[in-house]
C-alpha cells in the first residue's frame, strides 16, 4: 500500500468478483469504498442503498448476513464487481480516485458468456466504463447492453435522485435486463 503525507493507506485494492454460471445482469461500481474493503463484502456500508433497492424491487427482505445475500444474488442471476481492480484513493470518496488500474472485464465476459446486460452504479463507474471498455466488442456490437444507473451510495452529489427515484430507475433495468 501507498501512503499519503499523513501516513494514511491510499492504494486500494478491489474485491473478486461475485459470479456463477446463473449470473445474467453484471452490476459494476467503480472501487469498493473502505468499509466494503475492510469486511471484504460488496456494499457493506450500512448507509448504502444497494441492499435497499434490492429488497424494493424483488420484495423480498434481503437479511443481514453476507452469504444470505450472496444467496439472493446468485437466485437472481444478478453478478457484482467493479470497472476498476485498483487504485490510489484516500478515504472512500469516487472523486479522489487516482492511478486506476482496470479489472479484466474481457476475461470475465469469456469465462461468463451467459452475462447479457451490464449495470453501471453511478456516473464514476460509467466513465470509467466509457473510458476503458465502451469500444470491447462485446460492448460495441451489442451482444451486451451497459447502461449507467443512479449510484446506490448515499453521499449527496451532482446527480443524487432521490431513494424512490434511484429504486424506479433499478427497477426499469432490472425488469429489462430479464
Amino acid at each position: 500500500m501507498n501512503k499519503n503525507s499523513d501516513g494514511s493507506d491510499s492504494r486500494k485494492e478491489g474485491l473478486e468478483p461475485v459470479i456463477d454460471s446463473n449470473s445474467k445482469i453484471l452490476i459494476l461500481g467503480s472501487l469498493p469504498g473502505d468499509i466494503s474493503l475492510s469486511a471484504h463484502e460488496y456494499y457493506a456500508n450500512p448507509r448504502n442503498h444497494f441492499w435497499w433497492i434490492l429488497t424494493c424491487i424483488h420484495d423480498e427482505p434481503i437479511a443481514t448476513d453476507y452469504e444470505s445475500r450472496l444467496g439472493f444474488l446468485h437466485r437472481n442471476g444478478i453478478a457484482l464487481w467493479d470497472v476498476l481492480k485498483a487504485a490510489d484513493r484516500k478515504g472512500s470518496l469516487d472523486s479522489n480516485i487516482r492511478s486506476p488500474v482496470v479489472n479484466n472485464l474481457e476475461g470475465l465476459i469469456l469465462k461468463y458468456p451467459q452475462i447479457r446486460t451490464c449495470g453501471l452504479n453511478g456516473t464514476k463507474a460509467w466513465g470509467l466504463f466509457n473510458r476503458y471498455w465502451r469500444r470491447h466488442h462485446a460492448f460495441s456490437t451489442g451482444s451486451i447492453q451497459a447502461c449507467c444507473l443512479p449510484s446506490s451510495s448515499p453521499v449527496p452529489g451532482r446527480n443524487v435522485k432521490s431513494f424512490e427515484e434511484k429504486v424506479q430507475a433499478w427497477r426499469k433495468f432490472l425488469v429489462l435486463a430479464t
